[in-house]
């Protein structure tokens, strides 16, 4: 398997899991509360803690796979000047 397509399998999973955990956001309490009243503040309750972790880890797979696209598009690149 060449380097651009290891590469998007890697994106491909990455996203996945963002994609899992994004829906448990979205079935959460906090989620609930926020779309409710979308320009208030949700004060944070002990429960929401988890729900941060989980907002943490989806904002840390969104890094990883702009770094990985970014890899991707330089191999891209590197090939096409071959």
């Amino acid at each position: 398997m060449n380097k651009f397509s290891e590469l998007g399998e890697k994106i491909k999973t990455l996203k996945m899991a963002r994609d899992i955990l994004h829906n448990e956001y979205e079935r959460s309490e906090f989620h609930k509360k926020k779309e409710a009243s979308p320009d208030d503040i949700v004060p944070p309750a002990p429960e929401d803690e988890e729900i941060y972790k989980l907002l943490t880890a989806i904002q840390q797979l969104d890094q990883h796979v702009k770094k990985l696209q970014d890899e991707q598009f330089h191999v891209l690149k590197d090939q096409e000047n071959k």
